[in-house]
């Protein structure tokens, strides 16, 4: 094994000849593409399920591909791939955070009235849209960042403290926790917080994204067991 000096956040590695690019970001990545298809297969679990409920199995598949194809294009062999490659990861990682944010509306509705609700559907799908044109057409990944932002701050923050304060739903304290920490994960990256070389601030939030989509898991779960939500969510398509 040879430790290849680069300019990137970490040294590459040579194993008998093939070359990893910056492997411990790649391997806390997979580590977040693992604990989505975990989540996406436990909650395939799930007795009662409902449109909620599917809706946040889409978001963990489409996040464990993303974040798989970040791993392995993004970081392993981006070396040896166009820059454009990444940009499939980065579609699948919005169109995720648009079904979770689908996933809140759905469950907030019988709040909201079908005005509202069907509103911030409208909402959802006209930001995805412009969303994905801009990133696709400029390769700006900042623009990603924002949208996920806008969805989680503007949409699914708001409608589970609604949730939480009008019906003091657990599947809501878990989804609020989960975003707190991936407000964590992004505080790192600003603030630059690395243990060495080796373990960068990327892998830090990568490990807070694993936390965060368990807590994202846990609420899906709890949402869906209780009877009344269960009942309330069905009938609400994408």
């Amino acid at each position: 094994m040879e430790v290849l000096p680069t300019a990137n956040f970490q040294p590459d590695l040579v194993v008998y000849g093939l070359r990893f690019g910056e492997p411990v970001i790649a391997l806390t990545s997979i580590l977040v593409s693992v604990v989505c298809f975990i989540a996406w297969y436990r909650l395939g679990k799930v007795a009662k399920t409902n449109d909620a409920l599917r809706l946040s199995r889409i978001f963990f598949l489409l996040m464990g591909i993303s974040t798989l194809i970040g791993a392995v294009v993004g970081h392993l062999f981006l070396y040896r791939l166009p820059f454009v490659f990444k940009a499939p990861g980065w579609v699948l990682g919005m169109v995720a955070v648009s079904a979770l944010e689908q996933a809140s509306i759905v469950r907030a509705k019988p709040l909201l009235g079908r005005g509202w609700g069907g509103a911030l559907g409208w909402i959802n799908m006209v930001q995805l849209t412009l969303a994905l044109w801009f990133v696709t057409a400029t390769l700006w990944f900042p623009g990603v960042e924002i949208h996920s932002a806008f969805g989680f701050l503007c949409i699914i923050v708001p409608l589970e403290v609604l949730l939480l304060l009008k019906t003091k739903q657990r599947g809501s304290r878990y989804i609020l926790q989960g975003i707190l920490l991936l407000l964590f994960a992004v505080s790192f990256h600003i603030a630059k917080i690395s243990l060495g070389v080796w373990f960068s601030y990327f892998d830090f939030a990568h490990l807070l994204m694993c936390a965060s989509f368990w807590c994202f898991m846990r609420g899906a779960e709890s949402h869906a067991l209780d009877t009344d939500f269960a009942q309330a969510g069905e009938g609400v398509k994408i």
